[in-house]
């Protein structure tokens, strides 16, 4: 969804009055969101052992406590 004529409007009046007031800090601004972007990596199967075998672990002792325990 894209920005609306008032909303682009609005903006680009910040822009142009911060590029006024602090040109250095308009200059660091417009360097954010001008890279590559990157999705977060997930954990490869290695890395994500441990916690699968916890996992497994902890339902496999909820299984044996809940068949133990009296009804």
């Amino acid at each position: 969804m894209g920005l609306s004529t008032r909303e682009r409007r609005t903006l680009d009046d910040i822009a142009r009055r911060t590029r006024a007031e602090d040109p250095a800090l308009a200059d660091r601004l417009s360097a954010h969101g001008t890279g590559a972007v990157h999705a977060e990596m997930l954990p490869s199967r290695p890395q994500a052992w441990p916690l699968i075998t916890l996992a497994v672990l902890l339902a496999g002792c909820a299984f044996l406590y809940a068949i133990s325990t009296p009804k």
